[in-house]
């Protein structure tokens, strides 16, 4: 599997996971929902990262 390939996979799981938890929500107190939210800010965040880690573009030829 290529780079690309591999960051359209991280980013499609990551987004399947967090709706599922973010629909997780309406079972639990609102009190509880900061908790999901911030867990679910660092975990976008470390994948945005990772994503932005990728190889660096090439130069031009020129």
């Amino acid at each position: 599997m290529n780079p690309k390939e591999q960051a359209e996979e991280l980013a499609a799981r990551t987004l399947e996971g967090t709706r599922e938890r973010l629909e997780g929500l309406s079972g639990l107190p609102t009190a509880e929902h900061v908790e999901v939210f911030d867990s679910l800010h660092r975990e976008l965040s470390a994948v945005l990262g990772a994503l932005d880690q990728g190889p660096a573009p090439q130069s031009p030829v020129s």
